[in-house]
């Protein structure tokens, strides 16, 4: 385990609305307990960053449970990952960051058949490495930042291809180590984390393997998701209170 050094400076401030909705999420579905031990799972994307940056302003403003806070990236050897773009975000944010080392990519690749994305096969593997080395740590929790976008893009893909309702969980528990993960900026709209990321001048690292992938159907459906905002400029706003308001809030079996 590497450890990616501590500058001890602010980071930068999220805005009230965001803060708003991630509080929002956090009490709907008992996100965070009194004593939790929250791993924070940083790729170098803005939306990892924001998290962090979330987590932080919501840890300080102490009207929550007490909670601490452990920055945590999986260096999966990905050729042409920026890892001094990396280190310039941890900078920017001001905190340590654990590095776990796992070459997950040499895996991907060997199991990779003709024509297939690596986005799924690289997931699993990179979510049971770090539940797994969370278990090991003690820590109770692992934060995503997956967003408002992500949920709806997911419902979409298991409605149109997996044949079922199912949207993405702010609150998933494991059956393969005693952590539960959960996704405190799930009402957020990712246009409002790119712009805060823009706003603050906070390095965003893209991946080098899904970001070169031509065909995918997570990119498709943006498209599809631009073209009913054109009908319906609260997009957004329905589909958030359709799946996550309207619902009382429970987590998977």
């Amino acid at each position: 385990m590497q450890v990616v050094t501590d500058t001890s400076s602010d980071p930068p401030e999220v805005s009230r609305a965001s803060i708003k909705l991630a509080r929002q999420a956090i009490r709907d579905f008992d996100l965070i307990a009194e004593g939790d031990r929250i791993a924070v799972g940083m790729s170098g994307g803005k939306d990892s960053a924001m998290l962090l940056a979330l987590m932080l302003e919501l840890q300080r403003m102490g009207d929550m449970p007490e909670f601490s806070i452990h920055p945590v990236h999986l260096d999966q050897h990905q050729p042409g990952f920026d890892r001094e773009g990396f280190d310039r975000q941890m900078e920017r944010l001001g905190l340590v960051c654990e590095v776990v080392s796992e070459d997950t990519h040499s895996i991907v690749q060997e199991k990779l058949k003709p024509g297939q994305i690596p986005c799924s096969i690289c997931g699993r593997l990179r979510r049971g490495i770090l539940n797994n080395y969370c278990d090991s740590q003690g820590y109770t929790k692992l934060a995503l930042g997956h967003h408002l976008d992500d949920a709806i893009e997911t419902f979409l893909l298991n409605l149109f291809y997996g044949r079922r309702l199912d949207p993405l969980k702010a609150l998933t528990p494991t059956t393969r180590a005693d952590v539960v993960t959960i996704r405190p900026m799930i009402l957020i709209e990712e246009r409002k984390i790119a712009a805060w990321a823009i706003q603050h001048e906070v390095p965003v690292i893209d991946c080098p393997v899904c970001d070169t992938v031509p065909e995918s159907r997570r990119r498709d459906l943006k498209g599809v998701m631009r073209q009913f905002q054109s009908l319906n400029a609260d997009l957004h706003a329905s589909v958030r209170t359709a799946l996550y308001e309207n619902v009382e809030a429970s987590a998977e079996p």
